[in-house]
């Protein structure tokens, strides 16, 4: 049987941390992590992940949760599905575990930030009001942060606790256009929107934000500069209710209602739209999200149960091979 020295050339390396700068089909052995990892051509693809059901009480299902951080270190937060509209769950890559619950029973919210430095902002309170409660998470507990100036549920964030982005939703009864700006302890009115849209899904940071779909303008897409929203690229697929991943020149848009199929991903890259790879999961409609264009998390969404996929832009990648 040939060995990996007579089909390489070369004898498998056995070092402390993985090469820097691997070819396609290298293999090595990392003493640090004892595992054996190879450098590999990926495809373009969303597999499925561990669900988070059972995690804690009532937990099966978040309906409409938000999401913030990347794939290996995300926060899930908020539901429609009392009464999951304070649990908090944190995700490392592998597994689910409970997080501190939020301060105030919130639907519809948004939020962004990472899985330690989180801020969740707007919604609709228990009365059915729509409210401009703010909070922070720092890896361990939600504490209240700067109420924003208009009220509002259904609306999309960007950004980071101390830089974020809000905008859009609806102040009950009308969609709104307004933007948000959030320094971490208050929140200054910023350029508005071309089109009052709820429903609508965002990603980037305050100064290079995305807008995307929406319940009135589904296939509209705006830029923001940190004053001002320009118009984007049209989507192909007009879509609300939809999850969003990534920044404003390489964003992915998950899920949703509108056109066919609810499982469709698009991705942009700051110019315009194409299909990505769909999702696993066909109910994936008021989904939750997290993470950059080329390593996405999606979550939960409606009928979904504890669903939770995650998304590989493909190419090369190191990899650890099984078995080792």
């Amino acid at each position: 049987m040939a060995t990996y020295k007579d089909i390489k050339g070369t004898s498998i390396q056995v070092v402390s941390s993985d090469p820097s700068n691997p070819v396609i089909g290298q293999i090595w052995y990392n003493t640090t992590s004892q595992t054996l990892k190879g450098f590999e051509l990926q495809l373009e693809a969303w597999t499925t992940a561990t669900p988070f059901t059972n995690v804690n009480p009532d937990s099966n299902s978040k309906n409409d949760p938000c999401g913030a951080g990347t794939q290996t270190a995300a926060l899930m937060f908020g539901s429609l599905d009392a009464p999951n509209t304070i649990y908090t769950l944190e995700y490392n890559g592998t597994s689910w575990t409970t997080g501190g619950d939020m301060g105030t029973q919130r639907t519809r919210l948004s939020g962004g930030g990472t899985q330690t430095a989180a801020f969740a902002a707007g919604g609709k309170n228990p009365s059915n009001n729509v409210t401009t409660t703010c909070e922070e998470y720092n890896g361990t507990a939600w504490t209240g942060g700067g109420n924003m100036n208009t009220a509002r549920e259904e609306l999309a964030a960007a950004g980071i606790q101390t830089a974020g982005l809000i905008f859009g939703g609806d102040t009950d009864p009308a969609a709104s256009n307004a933007t948000e700006e959030y320094d971490g302890s208050s929140w200054t009115n910023g350029g508005s929107m071309g089109t009052a849209q709820k429903f609508l899904a965002g990603c980037g940071v305050q100064t290079a934000g995305l807008a995307f779909g929406g319940q009135q303008d589904q296939t509209k897409t705006e830029e923001y500069n940190g004053s001002s929203w320009t118009a984007g690229g049209t989507m192909g697929t007009g879509k609300y209710l939809l999850g969003a991943a990534g920044l404003q020149t390489a964003a992915l848009a998950i899920g949703g209602m509108g056109g066919s199929p609810n499982n469709l991903c698009q991705s942009y890259n700051g110019t315009s739209w194409t299909n990505a790879a769909s999702l696993n999961t066909t109910t994936t409609t008021q989904i939750g999200a997290a993470g950059t264009r080329n390593l996405a998390l999606a979550f939960g969404g409606q009928s979904a149960g504890g669903n939770t996929e995650e998304y590989n832009s493909g190419g090369p990648a190191t990899v650890t091979i099984d078995g080792a």
